[in-house]
C-alpha cells in the first residue's frame, strides 16, 4: 500500500468515526432539546432503558463530576446531594433523585434557616415570572437533568407539573 493510499484510508476511517460520534451525541440529546420548563413544574423525569443499578452509577458519576457530594451509597433507590447556596439570599438547595424501573425522578428541595419561621427541605416549584429561590433552585436542577439526559442514549426528559 502506498503512503498516499494509507493516508486516504486513515482519513476515511477518521471521518466515519467522527460521523458516528456526532450521530450518537445528537441522538442522545434529542430527548432534551428545545424544551422550556413549564410554570409549576415540581419534578423532572428521565426515562431510560438502563437498569436501576446502571442508572444509579450514571447519576452518581455525573453528580460527582458536577461537584456535588452527598448521600450516594446508603440506599440505591434514593440519592440526596448536600445543599448548596443558590442565588437568593440565604437559601440553599439540594437535588433528590429517586430511581424506579429505569426512570430517575429529579426534584429539588430548598432551605432558609434565617427565615421566620425557618424553611427546611421544602420542594421547590418552578415559577417562570418572579425571580427567587424556587426559580434559581429549579434552574440548577434543570441544568443537571439535561446533562444527565444527554449522557444516556435514547433517554426522554419530561416535566411533572402539579395541578
Amino acid at each position: 500500500m502506498t503512503q498516499h493510499a494509507y493516508l486516504s484510508d486513515h482519513r476515511l476511517r477518521l471521518g466515519l468515526l467522527f460521523t458516528v460520534l456526532i450521530s450518537c451525541w445528537l441522538l442522545g440529546s434529542a430527548g432534551s432539546r428545545a424544551q422550556t420548563v413549564p410554570d409549576g413544574a415540581t419534578r423532572v423525569d428521565i426515562k431510560t432503558d438502563l437498569s436501576d443499578s446502571l442508572l444509579f452509577e450514571r447519576v452518581v458519576t455525573l453528580l460527582q463530576a458536577d461537584g456535588y457530594s452527598g448521600n450516594f451509597r446508603t440506599e440505591k433507590a434514593k440519592i440526596t446531594t448536600d445543599s448548596r447556596p443558590i442565588d437568593s439570599g440565604d437559601w440553599t438547595a439540594r437535588i433528590v433523585a429517586v430511581l424506579e424501573n429505569g426512570t430517575v425522578h429529579l426534584s429539588t428541595e430548598g432551605s432558609d434557616k434565617t427565615a421566620n419561621p425557618p424553611v427546611t427541605n421544602e420542594r421547590l416549584t418552578y415559577k417562570s415570572k418572579p425571580d427567587g429561590p424556587a426559580k434559581a433552585g429549579f434552574a440548577r436542577l434543570d441544568a443537571f437533568a439535561h446533562h444527565l439526559a444527554k449522557s444516556i442514549l435514547g433517554s426522554t426528559l419530561t416535566y411533572h407539573v402539579l395541578p
